[in-house]
Formats: C-alpha cells, structure tokens, sequence
C-alpha cells in the first residue's frame, strides 16, 4: 500500500486536502485521442485508491467536468 500522500489545509479554517492535486485536462482534451469512458474510469480509481482526492478541472478541460460529474 502507498504511503498518504502529504496535505494542506486551504486556509485557516478549511479542508485539508492533498499536497499534490492531479489535473484532469489530460483525460478530455489536447493530448491526442480520447480514451473511451471506462479507461478513463478505471484511471481516476485508480488514482483515488492511491490518496488523491483533489481534482482539477476547468470548464475548457473538454468532458472532463462532466467525466467526474458520473
């Protein structure tokens, strides 16, 4: 099992979250094709399996809101 990933607290009386947020603009958008949904499904559990719970995304990310909005 990996070790917790470091975090912060966002403000003084904010959530802590992760140190290390992962980008999601990869999974839609500007890097060649699209892997189908369930890849990219399989990718984000594995990725929260691993400790991360911060996601970033945008609105110019391609699907990649409405990925994680499923």
């Amino acid at each position: 099992m990996p070790g917790k990933l470091p975090t912060r607290q966002i403000g003084r009386n904010g959530p802590e979250v992760p140190a290390l947020g992962l980008g999601t603009m990869g999974l839609s958008a500007y890097y060649g094709a699209i892997d189908d949904d369930e890849t990219r499904f399989k990718f984000l559990d594995r990725a929260y399996e691993l400790g991360a719970t911060l996601w970033d995304t945008a609105d110019i990310y391609g699907d990649s809101e409405e990925l994680l909005g499923k």
